[in-house]
C-alpha cells in the first residue's frame, strides 16, 4: 500500500508526539494471564446415560448438575506503567463455548465441535483524567454484577465501544460509556437488514453500599423477515443494594437485593443488558436472532436477592430469589419465579459436599385472557467436590455430580437423573 506525503508526514508526526510523550519517563511493563474454564460432561439415566441435551434452566434452579455446555475464556493483559502517571493495558481475549462432540484429546477438536473465536479485545489509557480510566474496543461490559449460584448475569452490556470507568466526583464513582452490538445474526453486514446495530448509552454511579444503572438504547429498523415493526428504542435502570450481613442475620454473611425495570429495548431479554448471546438464551429466551421482536410499550421489571451465610461449623448456605414479569403492550404478560440455596458441608481438607435445590414457575397469558403456558420444576443435586485454594483467589474444583430433575428437558418434560463430572477454575 503506498501512502501519499500528507498521510506518511502526519504518520511521523504523531509517532514523533507519541515517542516524545512517553521517553521522558521511566516505564515498566509487563503481562497478565487471567482466564476462566469449565469443562464437564452430563449423562441422562432416562436416555441410556447418552449426553445429556439441555435438562433445565440453571438460571433459576441453580447451575450444579444442569450445566451442559463447556465454556473458555482465556486473556492477556499487557501493561506499561511511566512514571508521570499514564498507563496503558492491552487486553486480548479468546472465548468460546463447546458442543463438545470431541472428547477424545484436543487433536480431535475442530471448528464443527468447538466455537472459539476473539473475545475482549480493548486497550485502557490511565493518566488521561484526573481519575478514572478511558478506554474503548469490544469489552466484555458490567458482568461483574453476577449471581454465581446461578450463572445469571444480571447486567451483561458487552459490545463495542467507548467509555470512562471509574471517575471520581466526591465519594462516588461514575463510569459512562457507549456500546453497539448487533443480534448475532450469521448473515451479518451482508444480509437483509442484519446490519443495523443496538446503540445504547450507559451511565452508572457507586455510592459504595448502592449502585445506578442506566441505560439508554436506539435501534434503527427493527422489523423482522416479514416485516413486522418491532420497538426502535428504550430504556431500563438496575439499582443494586450491597449489604455486610444476610438481610440483617447476625453472624457472618453478605446480601445483594436487585430491582431492575426497563421499556421497549430495555424489556424481556434486554433488561440490564445489549445485544449479546448469553441475553439472548438466559432463563429460557427466544434466541439472540429474535431478543428484539418487542414492542415500544412492553415493560418488565426484575427482583433478585442472592447472598451467603457463613456458620461457625465450616457449614455456608448460598440462597437466591428471583422474578422477573413481562408486561406486553397488546395485554398479554408472562412472568417466571425461582428460588434456589447451595448448602455447603466441609468434610476433610480440600474436600466438601455441596449440594443444591431449586424450584421455579412460569406462566404466560395471551391477549385474550387465555393461559398459553404454565409449568413448574425442581431439582436436588449433591456434588462431591475437591478443592485446593491457591491463597491468592482463585481456587479451582473437581466435582462428581448427580441430579435429580422433576421435569427435564431430557426426558419430554418427565423427571429424569443426571450424572456428571466437571472441572471448574478462574484465576
Amino acid at each position: 500500500m503506498k501512502l501519499s506525503k500528507l498521510t506518511l508526514a502526519c504518520l511521523l508526526a504523531t509517532s514523533t508526539l507519541s515517542v516524545t510523550t512517553t521517553s521522558n519517563a521511566a516505564t515498566t511493563d509487563g503481562i497478565e494471564f487471567h482466564g476462566y474454564f469449565r469443562s464437564g460432561v452430563l449423562v441422562s439415566s432416562k436416555d441410556d446415560y447418552k449426553r445429556a441435551k439441555f435438562p433445565a434452566s440453571k438460571e433459576q434452579l441453580g447451575r450444579l448438575g444442569i450445566e451442559s455446555d463447556n465454556d473458555m475464556n482465556f486473556e492477556l493483559v499487557k501493561k506499561w506503567a511511566f512514571d508521570d502517571g499514564k498507563s496503558i493495558r492491552i487486553h486480548v481475549a479468546v472465548a468460546g463455548t463447546g458442543d463438545d462432540k470431541a472428547l477424545g484429546s484436543s487433536v480431535d477438536a475442530d471448528s464443527t465441535s468447538n466455537s472459539m473465536g476473539f473475545g475482549q479485545t480493548y486497550v485502557e489509557f490511565g493518566g488521561l483524567t484526573e481519575t478514572g480510566t478511558f478506554w474503548a474496543g469490544k469489552r466484555d461490559y458490567g458482568k461483574d454484577n453476577y449471581i454465581f449460584m446461578t450463572d445469571f448475569f444480571y447486567t451483561q452490556m458487552s459490545g463495542l465501544g467507548i467509555g470512562l470507568a471509574d471517575y471520581e466526583i466526591g465519594d462516588v464513582k461514575y463510569d459512562f460509556a457507549y456500546m453497539t452490538s448487533d443480534r448475532n445474526n450469521p448473515d451479518g453486514r451482508w444480509g437483509n437488514n442484519t446490519n443495523n446495530l443496538m446503540h445504547s448509552i450507559h451511565v452508572g454511579a457507586n455510592f459504595g453500599s448502592f449502585e445506578l444503572h442506566g441505560q439508554l438504547k436506539g435501534m434503527p429498523d427493527n422489523w423482522d423477515e416479514a416485516g413486522n415493526e418491532y420497538a426502535e428504542k428504550g430504556f431500563d435502570v438496575t439499582g443494586i443494594v450491597h449489604l455486610d450481613s444476610f438481610v440483617g442475620l447476625p453472624g457472618n454473611g453478605f446480601s445483594k437485593v436487585i430491582l431492575q425495570a426497563g421499556r421497549g429495548l430495555g424489556s424481556h431479554q434486554l433488561l440490564g443488558g445489549t445485544l449479546n448471546v448469553y441475553n439472548g438464551w438466559v432463563a429460557g429466551g427466544p434466541g439472540p436472532d429474535r431478543m428484539t421482536y418487542i414492542d415500544e410499550k412492553d415493560q418488565s421489571a426484575r427482583f433478585l436477592l442472592w447472598g451467603g451465610y457463613f456458620l461457625e461449623n465450616g457449614i455456608n448456605l448460598f440462597p437466591a430469589l428471583q422474578a422477573q414479569y413481562n408486561d406486553n403492550d397488546d395485554s398479554s404478560y408472562n412472568y417466571w419465579t425461582s428460588a434456589m440455596i447451595r448448602p455447603t458441608f466441609p468434610v476433610f481438607d480440600n474436600f466438601f459436599i455441596a449440594t443444591e435445590f431449586g424450584v421455579s414457575h412460569a406462566y404466560a397469558e395471551d391477549s385474550n385472557g387465555n393461559e398459553t403456558y404454565k409449568g413448574n420444576n425442581a431439582k436436588a443435586t449433591l456434588a462431591p467436590t475437591w478443592i485446593i485454594g491457591t491463597g491468592q483467589g482463585p481456587a479451582p474444583e473437581i466435582r462428581l455430580l448427580g441430579t435429580y430433575l422433576d421435569h427435564a428437558g431430557t426426558n419430554n418434560g418427565d423427571s429424569d437423573f443426571i450424572l456428571g463430572l466437571q472441572a471448574d477454575m478462574w484465576w
